[in-house]
């Protein structure tokens, strides 16, 4: 089934602003500005900074009112940027790269997340085989597509082992169940799970990390480098013909980020509603405690991160080697937002 479109002011989903927010201005100011954002599923773990934001008052600040839309699945988000239907999209950086070797042109103006919040699992009757990533020639994935971003954090191992693309063998998923099976059978020794789902091999027993791409010091050590996942982008022509969007958004995200990197798992769930977490917030918390590490970050794009994961999506599509990867984001927005908010 497809996604239904959901056009949502988030005071009515999210009844309404955590006490947090900050005062709004006087009735004396203008008609509030409108900014459309496309999130890449709003209930997904991954997106709670744009949850948060919300609550906090930060989207939303008197003069300028953010609506914010769920993904939908007629339409591509590359094409809903061109004709101007939404201003910008919460989704990972990858996009940037294909989009540009598509002719596209979009940026990201902020990163939220420096790491793949993801962790790779080796299962346990081949641990002894696979020490680190210098062992991993031959290794059988599971990791889905050859697209998908499973892959590409298998792609990235491989490589930071000194190893080729063609080096290992990647298996398709077919659910939690049959990847337990895989493992402890021996079809395959590792499997890439995104937060949360590898719990569910370590406590079926099955499987161990093997690489914890999580945190920062994870994903620097495993990688080499950062690896940036979450990100808002826009179009580059509109970034340039509304750079005052682009401030807007960036001053919102790092204001969250910092919030986020200042506050416990605890106070920050204590400001996402019921309506995003469900009613078993426990669980919620458990989930929100792995994926935080995440957004270890100011805002900036990490240079060296943005250039690791362009090199490893180029080495499983030589079409993106022409990607000039400078382009696929700018500092600039989130440089002026840290220095007007000190």
């Amino acid at each position: 089934m497809k996604t239904r479109i959901v056009a949502l002011t988030f005071l009515g989903l999210l009844a309404g602003r955590a006490l947090a927010a900050e005062p709004a201005f006087s009735d004396a100011v203008a008609v509030p500005e409108r900014i459309v954002l496309l999130v890449d599923e709003i209930k997904a773990i991954r997106n709670f900074p744009m949850v948060l934001a919300e609550r906090l008052g930060y989207l939303n600040d008197g003069r300028t009112t953010v609506t914010v839309m769920n993904i939908r699945d007629d339409v591509s988000t590359a094409e809903m940027l061109n004709d101007g239907r939404v201003d910008a999209v919460m989704a990972y950086y990858h996009h940037n790269v294909v989009n540009q070797s598509r002719g596209i042109a979009t940026e990201a103006v902020v990163t939220l997340g420096v790491t793949p919040g993801a962790k790779v699992l080796v299962a346990n009757q081949a641990k002894e085989k696979y020490r680190s990533v210098a062992d991993l020639k031959g290794a059988r994935f599971i990791a889905g597509g050859a697209g998908s971003s499973k892959s590409t954090l298998a792609n990235a191992l491989v490589l930071a082992g000194g190893h080729g693309i063609g080096d290992y063998t990647r298996l398709g998923t077919d659910g939690k169940e049959r990847n337990i099976e895989a493992l402890r059978d021996g079809r395959a020794e590792f499997v890439v799970a995104p937060t949360p789902d590898g719990d569910a091999y370590e406590s079926k027993g099955v499987a161990t990390v093997f690489a914890d791409l999580t945190t920062v010091d994870g994903t620097r050590r495993n990688l080499g480098a950062l690896f940036p996942s979450s990100t808002v982008y826009m179009s580059s022509a509109r970034v340039q013909a509304h750079p005052e969007i682009a401030r807007h958004l960036a001053r919102a995200f790092v204001r969250t980020l910092r919030y986020i990197n200042t506050h416990t798992p605890e106070e920050i769930l204590a400001v996402i509603p019921k309506e995003i977490s469900g009613k078993d917030r426990a669980a919620y918390l458990t989930v929100l405690k792995q994926e935080i590490p995440m957004f270890a970050n100011d805002g900036r794009m990490p240079e060296d991160g943005a250039e690791k994961e362009w090199r490893t999506l180029a080495a499983a599509n030589p079409s993106y080697g022409s990607v000039k990867i400078d382009r696929t984001y700018t500092n600039a927005f989130v440089d002026e937002a840290l220095k007007t908010l000190r």
